[in-house]
């Protein structure tokens, strides 16, 4: 008796992400030529082999048939299911063997390509969409050369031959055989499916990751799905796919099931979707239950992924960024690509905190306090050294450190200040340092050469709240000028001197300039600052008075110094109970941030234009701010996270949650924090920089944490990444 036999899809789901839409998938396969073997890579072959985990492989055979003829008639969906199951196991990292509308000799070929490909330890899956047969207890696959009202050929491929030629060499066989449609060999009455391949079959109980070698042994066996039950016929469904393969592609994808479970569910969908019509059958010799895509519910996946982006601080913060990163990488999937920051704000962030970390351990003296200064790349660090005996008083050394080879590389001098004013150029290649008594030092932070000292003069220094305040330096987006602001009460003076020869190139009075702008009766600056805007010919400025005896004003402007006049000016009252402390200029100096403090020691973000002095935007709640190195958008830091606004409107972008500005850290060479406190050149805004860190060259945050690690490492991290993938 003839009767068609059900083959449905053999799939096993191992973590990774379906991105692709399955008219993507469908797209994609009307470019492989129907009647061959075509194999498609696994997703995650891509991934250096140095940066994944060493494992088994997982290795299926597709098969779509569809167009027969010879007094077949052909089907509609088979080439459609093929599709989109050879996409969703791509993305589960199995290597397919693909054909489309075959003959039974490149069935066979695909057959002994797959099993040539088998290592002994791996999982083979079958998955077959087509016109299937039984006869004589015997299941067949019907290719698209066989003909009707003949008798067995090579066109008809017996399904045991198949499992027999892989089950030796792989730790489990599944098979999904949605093939049950109305017989086209039979008469009437003669349809249906007999469930004849497997015998003696068993279910087990242990859950198994089929990503763990040895786990997989403990699996062993055959698993046989039919898209409908024992005499019993199958629909080929109204839509793109079969009711099998639909709620087969939908049950893959779900975090934590088992090939068991998956295929529970889809039994319960495709009995619902047929009125009950169609039922699925299964057969398993499976000692174990086979995990689909990983082991974790969505729930379960966040509160890990939570933990381990927490002990990822933790080591960060103790100077082990090796250890940190680790721990990062265990707290993400396996791949990670641009909606992994959105479903592991945590664990990405802490991963983009460890993989630009520039946490130093320097072999310093444990007696000592210290206050360090460290470039953008952390290749190089200021250090202000005075013995605890002196503290207070200004008596130590400054010096620049090689942080890699922990040595000292250049004396800037003797600090005669108690409070160091250092600047690193952009490029992190010239440092330029306030050592007292009206001296600065520039120097060349590559080899520690002086290349320049610059003498203040006496007038132009003097006691400012309550002592001597040291000069604010900036130096220019190119590097080649060094802006300082000097001060004493109620006098502001901005000098700019050529950072390869010392001389001064301009001046401008900056305390006059900010007095004469405003119109409060009393009113002068206690505090202000300049900075050489991107054109190289103007400067933007802020002037502060915070004096509670006369009304409050912040005034800010821009100074052509070509013309030696204003371009543009403002001038922005400020509240009897809000007292701007901190300030910050985008790199063009048309933007600028105020950090301001309120009397119940709230900390708020205003943002104004500097030739107007009107605000962008609506003021923020935050603790610092920085603007992108662009200038485009600029970041306000909170408790708990930070936002991003656009600088030119001040309108949100977008928002990171749970974000944690880390500083580098600076640690003895037993890993004892020395540093008092530890500033990261970024303009005037130091503790926000990791918002702004850009993987270098083309890498990706991942790739750049991963250059970090060892191959020991990189198999570490790989090896605990987070078994929860979702696939949409």
């Amino acid at each position: 008796m003839l009767v068609k036999s059900l083959l449905a899809c053999a799939v096993l789901a191992l973590g990774s992400v379906f991105s692709q839409t399955f008219a993507g998938a469908w797209a994609a396969t009307q470019e492989v030529p129907t009647d061959t073997c075509h194999e498609i890579a696994a997703a995650d072959a891509a991934v250096p082999s140095d940066a994944i985990q060493s494992k088994a492989g997982k290795f299926a055979l597709v098969i779509g048939n569809a167009a027969y003829s010879g007094g077949i008639p052909p089907l509609r969906n088979p080439a459609h299911d093929a599709a989109a199951v050879s996409d969703v196991l791509r993305k589960l990292n199995f290597t397919i063997f693909l054909a489309l509308d075959a003959r039974g000799a490149t069935i066979r070929d695909c057959v002994a390509r797959m099993q040539a490909a088998l290592l002994g330890d791996d999982i083979a899956l079958i998955y077959y969409s087509g016109h299937g047969i039984q006869i004589d207890d015997r299941n067949y696959l019907v290719a698209t050369d066989a003909k009707a009202g003949g008798g067995l050929s090579d066109a008809f491929v017996y399904i045991d031959d198949i499992i027999d030629g892989v089950k030796e060499k792989s730790a489990s066989t599944l098979v999904f055989l949605d093939a049950c449609r109305n017989n086209p060999f039979a008469g009437e009455g003669n349809q249906g499916l007999s469930v004849s391949t497997g015998r003696g079959l068993d279910r087990g109980l242990a859950k198994v990751n089929p990503g763990m070698s040895g786990a997989r042994k403990e699996a062993r066996g055959i698993f046989v799905a039919y898209s409908t039950s024992p005499n019993a016929t199958a629909t080929d469904g109204e839509g793109d796919l079969s009711p099998f393969t639909a709620a087969f592609i939908k049950a893959v994808k779900t975090p934590g099931f088992s090939v068991q479970r998956a295929l529970s569910e889809v039994s319960r969908s495709v009995g619902e979707a047929t009125g009950w019509s169609q039922t699925p059958w299964i057969k398993s010799s499976l000692t174990a239950e086979i995990l689909l895509n990983g082991v974790l519910t969505l729930e379960e996946a966040i509160a890990v992924s939570q933990n381990h982006a927490a002990a990822s601080k933790r080591l960060l913060a103790a100077g082990n960024i090796q250890g940190a990163i680790i721990e990062a990488f265990r707290g993400l999937p396996q791949r990670i690509d641009e909606t992994t920051a959105i479903q592991y704000p945590s664990a990405y962030q802490a991963l983009t905190a460890a993989a630009r970390s520039s946490s130093i351990v320097l072999p310093v003296p444990a007696n000592n306090i210290h206050v360090v200064i460290v470039n953008a790349s952390g290749s190089r660090a200021v250090v202000a050294s005075v013995d605890r005996e002196y503290r207070g008083t200004g008596k130590g050394t400054l010096e620049i450190w090689d942080t890699a080879a922990k040595k000292v590389i250049g004396a800037l001098g003797d600090l005669g200040t108690a409070v160091p004013s250092a600047k690193f150029s952009a490029d992190g290649s010239r440092v330029a340092a306030y050592l007292g008594e009206g001296i600065i030092k520039v120097s060349d932070a590559i080899t520690g050469e002086t290349a320049a000292t610059i003498t203040l003069s006496a007038k132009n220094l003097g006691p400012a709240y309550g002592g001597l305040k040291p000069p604010i330096l900036v130096f220019s987006q190119d590097g080649a000028v060094l802006v300082g602001t000097l001060h004493k009460k109620g006098v502001a003076l901005v000098q700019g001197w050529d950072v390869a020869s010392g001389a001064k190139r301009f001046e401008f009075d900056l305390g006059s300039r900010c007095n004469g702008l405003v119109k409060i009766a009393g009113w002068s600056l206690d505090r202000g600052f300049a900075v050489l805007n991107a054109d190289g010919a103007s400067l933007s400025f802020v002037c502060t008075n915070n004096s509670p005896q006369i009304g409050k004003a912040i005034v800010v402007g821009r100074w052509s110094l070509s013309q030696n006049a204003m371009i543009g000016s403002g001038v922005l009252p400020v509240a009897d109970e809000i007292y701007p402390i901190g300030f910050g200029f985008s790199p063009d100096g048309t933007r600028m941030t105020v950090q301001e403090l309120d009397n119940g020691g709230s900390y708020q973000i205003t943002v104004l234009d500097t030739q107007t002095g009107q605000k962008i935007g609506d003021v923020t709640k935050g603790l610092y701010s920085s603007f992108s190195p662009e200038g485009d958008l600029y970041s306000v830091v909170h408790e708990g996270g930070a936002m991003i606004f656009s600088a030119q409107n001040g309108e949100r972008v977008s928002e990171i949650t749970d974000y944690a500005y880390t500083v580098p850290a600076a640690f003895r060479k037993f890993g004892e924090k020395f540093a008092d406190y530890i500033l990261l050149d970024n303009d005037m805004s130091t503790l926000t920089h990791d918002v702004w860190w850009r993987p270098p060259g083309t890498l990706t945050v991942a790739d750049a944490a991963r250059s970090r690690l060892t191959a020991e490492q990189k198999a570490e991290a790989a090896a605990g990444a987070l078994a929860y993938n979702e696939i949409p």
